[in-house]
């Protein structure tokens, strides 16, 4: 539109994803062991992506473009085989041998599957004291519920690029809504009683709120407190640069060109999650390794 200065599109998707590779349980007697790895399912994906750009300066001197893009993604399991309609997954560190997320059709994949924390009238959840969802007056797996997904729904992109005669100055800026994690790094340290590491001799250092919590053991960690909103906002980079052309020419030589700048990657990070960072892989943060602020200085020619 407008000669260009206005640009976009707006796509649907729909894909549906057959023979799914997992561990499942198998039937008694047909395998060394209870489990094996199995094409267990189908899920689907649909949703919507959209993008615009817009120019609103362009002139001898002056040139602006900024681009702009959001996603939004529905993931859900449409068919299991096998002996159980649940198919556990997502292992954590925290306890022992414990599982947070499974697979059920109706649901996304990796859902997290976890207890209904309570709460007291101050806020704090009460350790091992959870919902009974389904009302037989004891708490057991049954009333593990599907809460939350380490998906994001939506996810969304912004970058600019300003130029002036020869300088530029550029960035980029990506967000996730509603996507969740387990915090596992803090479930690690429930516990506020086990801090003395008898094998290195030492006393570990704790989070903030396992002394605020009080918790003494590490039996009630699959709860949906430690699942908590990931969304972000992050600045991946911020670029400032200068082009030039014929430098050093005269009569004989033409000089040569070439690009110097300053680049700026993992700027900064806006989010309300506890851990040291939103963005995890799989959806369980295991101490994930924090991902470092560095600058760059460059230069680029061209003889």
């Amino acid at each position: 539109f407008f000669n260009n200065r206005i640009s976009g599109s707006v796509d649907y998707y729909y894909r549906k994803t057959t023979d799914l590779i997992n561990t499942a349980t198998v039937a008694t007697g047909s395998n060394f062991r209870n489990q094996g790895t199995s094409n267990i399912g189908s899920l689907k994906n649909s949703g919507v992506e959209m993008s615009l750009t817009v120019r609103p300066i362009r002139s001898k001197n002056w040139n602006w473009e900024i681009t702009a893009n959001a996603t939004y993604n529905k993931n859900e399991i449409t068919e299991l085989t096998g002996e159980s309609a649940i198919v556990m997954t997502g292992g954590i560190a925290a306890g022992n041998g414990n599982l947070c997320q499974a697979h059920s059709v109706g649901h996304p994949a990796n859902s997290f599957y976890v207890f209904q924390q309570v709460y007291d009238a101050a806020g704090k959840p009460l350790e091992g004291i959870y919902v009974d969802r389904n009302g037989d007056g004891k708490i057991t797996d049954d009333d593990r519920y599907f809460y939350k997904s380490p998906a994001a729904p939506w996810t969304a992109g912004l970058s600019s690029r300003l130029q002036y005669k020869n300088w530029d100055l550029g960035f980029s800026l990506r967000a996730s809504f509603d996507n969740y994690v387990f915090n596992d790094a803090q479930a690690g340290y429930v516990n506020v009683e086990k801090r003395y590491d008898s094998s290195f001799n030492y006393l570990q250092n704790i989070t903030p709120s396992t002394l605020a919590n009080g918790w003494v053991t590490y039996d009630h960690v699959l709860s949906d407190y430690f699942v908590q909103n990931a969304s972000f906002l992050k600045c991946d980079n911020i670029t400032l640069g200068y082009t030039f052309e014929n430098l050093f020419g005269n009569n004989i030589y033409k000089g040569f060109s070439g690009r110097i700048y300053l680049a700026a990657t993992n700027v900064f990070t806006i989010t309300k999650y506890d851990g040291i960072d939103p963005e995890v892989s799989g959806g369980i943060d295991n101490y994930i390794y924090p991902r470092p602020f560095t600058m760059q200085l460059g230069l680029s020619l061209n003889f």
